[in-house]
């Protein structure tokens, strides 16, 4: 059956068939603690019974509507996001994939500020194509508009004092052709970094204060995944935009930009035209309107930080030579990994990987950056928990 499947990826040598909570299980009935959410969107864990509900209850109503329509669940959903946030945001428009919402974005920002050029960070992961990508450290183009990434671990740190002449000269060559500042609050995909608070600051204030925009990358650490509602509480800042995706529909593709009504004031009718077949469907957002109610009845943030310190306490306390180094924000955390007894990094973290999968635990990776990444559902289970210290421990040992 694979044969008919284009390998756009590396498929694992199982099949998947149902999963439930932090579990997935295979054709063969075996079962998988899954600790990367499905593809870091189920934040509330698999097939959560109140979003299953809201599914099954719209699936019966409507599903699709033509553009130009809108529905009550629709208008509930966005008045619901809007105050989920901790700042005042008053517009929005729910989309499908998180690099739909980033290409809206940043093409938004471009827009308001009649401006072309997209200002972002080395090593940020945007999205899978157009700008986004050409933002992200996929691509080689523009990269006089990359600010290196800062790596550190502290809150009191010499970052800003060494590329502030890096990111002045920026201002000074191009303010006036800056759009926007596109960044990801915590950097996952290339290796669980933040960037500092000072920093992000600096970079922020320049590029408002030029009368451009900031748009936030909340894709994946939104919806609760630092500890906080979102990523940018981390660095104490207010952006003019901001990308949800993934875990806003819990592993249906749904996401979402917010932003206000002063931006859209500045724009025609013609230049906010947007066509998109599946554009504010009511399904997404019913699924929307649930997520954010199992969030608020279920307390889920709140409760994910006394998960977050115990996975915090499993992973800090592996004490093996070939770990390099353990980085963690929230609920996203990342192992570096060392070459050990003549086996590279590369060949480690496969049979890492293996191993684990085979002890029954999924964990994410990054062959180039030479990590293996955790991002387990924020309502995971202590007791689930505790299974995957004792076989990760286990397998750790054995290498």
């Amino acid at each position: 059956m694979a044969n008919f499947i284009l390998k756009t990826n590396e498929f694992e040598p199982i099949l998947l068939n149902r999963a439930e909570g932090s579990w997935i299980w295979d054709i063969d009935g075996n079962k998988y603690l899954d600790c990367e959410s499905g593809m870091w969107c189920v934040n509330l864990g698999h097939n959560h019974p109140k979003v299953v509900h809201a599914i099954k209850t719209q699936l019966d109503k409507l599903i699709h509507r033509n553009k130009g329509f809108l529905t009550p669940i629709t208008l509930e959903a966005a008045e619901q996001l809007l105050k989920f946030f901790p700042n005042n945001y008053d517009k929005l428009t729910f989309l499908n994939s998180g690099t739909e919402a980033m290409e809206f974005g940043i093409n938004f920002a471009k827009k308001v500020t009649k401006r072309n050029k997209v200002l972002s960070l080395q090593d940020s992961y945007l999205g899978a194509y157009g700008i986004a990508k050409t933002s992200s450290f996929t691509s080689l183009e523009e990269s006089k508009f990359k600010i290196p990434y800062p790596v550190c671990n502290s809150e009191v740190c010499d970052c800003l004092e060494n590329y502030q002449a890096n990111i002045d000269d920026i201002f000074r060559k191009y303010s006036s052709d800056l759009a926007c500042f596109v960044l990801e609050p915590v950097m996952v995909s290339g290796g669980v970094f933040k960037p500092c608070k000072d920093f992000v600051q600096y970079i922020c204030k320049k590029i408002q204060d030029s009368g451009g925009l900031v748009v936030i990358d909340e894709v994946t650490t939104g919806m609760g995944r630092t500890g906080c509602k979102f990523g940018y509480e981390l660095h104490e800042i207010t952006p003019d935009v901001v990308v949800l995706g993934k875990a806003l529909g819990n592993g249906y593709p749904v996401s979402a930009i917010i932003t206000n009504s002063s931006f859209e004031a500045k724009l025609s009718s013609s230049e906010l035209y947007y066509a998109q077949s599946h554009q504010l469907d009511p399904l997404g957002a019913a699924i929307v309107k649930s997520v954010l109610e199992v969030f608020h009845e279920e307390k889920i943030i709140e409760k994910s930080r006394e998960k977050n310190q115990k996975l915090k306490d499993i992973l800090y306390g592996l004490n093996h030579s070939f770990i390099k180094e353990i980085r963690s924000y929230g609920m996203i955390f990342g192992i570096q990994i060392l070459p050990k007894n003549q086996m590279s990094c590369e060949e480690l973290i496969l049979k890492l990987k293996n191993k684990l999968l085979d002890a029954g635990i999924l964990i994410g990776f990054n062959l180039s950056k030479e990590f293996i990444r955790l991002l387990p559902p924020l309502n995971i289970q202590i007791n689930e928990l505790e299974f995957l210290k004792e076989e990760i421990t286990k397998v750790f040992n054995s290498i």
